[in-house]
């Protein structure tokens, strides 16, 4: 009897006192720390490796919001709340902390994502020697206090050429140059300013963003005339808008070009309003 109560204590005070939590940082050294801009006419990235962990970026794209996100090499796997702090390094004594609040973990290797005023305040945190950290529990068990701290140093040049970058983004997206419609008058297959301006915006994006396959070129006509005539005239305005492409560049690979006869408009040629429509010819970026 005494040995089987002897036996019992030891496992009741293990129960009563479980194991303490644990605390994990993640921090580049000062001396090691990096950050680097990637620039291109589509996007501008800026990161901030943090060994171990994963990376910090800084992302403008075209006609977007600035966005700031975190990418972890261990997925998220419990979406919860973590808390955001801008705190002064120890060698910046006159500055006070900022908490942020908390902010949603998103599972996945990218469980910070923030975009627009709030980014924009990260940066100038970064921007004023702020350290920015992360404070949240860990996504295996919750047991221990996970601390990711991204510091500022090397951070104000690699900022300016971010912002070059920024000024030389597009100033014009996927969706405002997918597609164009060129119409014609009577008879005619030229182009004229305006219709050369927008070609040029579709020319310019086809070559810098990789995502864009190709373009499909539509010509069409109406039935004013004679029918073995028409289709010469969409076939001239097809290959009219097929050159330009070529010619500025495009390879012939990425072009399906088609005219169209009179019996294949999209509209009624019986009616004025009908043919004028159908004096066009249809250009759309395929991704």
């Amino acid at each position: 009897m005494f040995g089987k109560n002897h036996l019992l204590i030891p496992l009741l005070f293990v129960l009563a006192f479980p194991a303490r939590a644990g605390y994990q940082f993640f921090k580049v050294p000062l001396e090691k720390s990096i950050w680097e801009v990637e620039a291109t006419p589509m996007i501008c990235r800026l990161r901030h490796p943090i060994p171990v962990y994963g990376e910090a970026e800084f992302a403008r794209r075209v006609k977007s919001e600035l966005e700031f996100s975190l990418h972890v090499k261990q997925a998220a796997n419990r979406p919860e709340d973590a808390r955001l702090l801008s705190r002064p390094p120890e060698w910046k004594h006159i500055a006070f902390a900022r908490d942020f609040g908390g902010i949603p973990v998103v599972e996945g290797n990218t469980p910070f994502y923030i975009k627009d005023i709030l980014a924009k305040r990260l940066m100038t945190e970064l921007s004023e020697g702020m350290d920015l950290q992360f404070i949240y529990r860990d996504w295996s068990d919750g047991h221990d206090e996970i601390t990711v701290t991204i510091v500022p140093v090397n951070f104000l040049d690699a900022w300016v050429e971010f912002q070059e970058c920024e000024k030389q983004l597009l100033k014009f997206s996927f969706e405002d140059v997918r597609q164009t419609v060129i119409q014609y008058g009577v008879g005619k297959t030229d182009l004229d300013r305006d219709t050369r301006y927008r070609l040029d915006q579709m020319i310019r994006y086809m070559k810098e963003d990789p995502t864009v396959r190709g373009v499909r070129i539509d010509g069409y006509t109406d039935s004013k005339g004679l029918q073995r005539i028409n289709i010469v005239v969409a076939r001239r305005r097809t290959n009219t808008v097929r050159d330009y492409f070529i010619r500025h560049g495009i390879e012939k690979e990425r072009i399906n070009a088609k005219a169209h006869s009179e019996l294949e408009g999209k509209f009624s040629n019986r009616t004025a309003a009908g043919r004028k429509k159908n004096r066009r010819v249809e250009v759309m970026l395929i991704r």
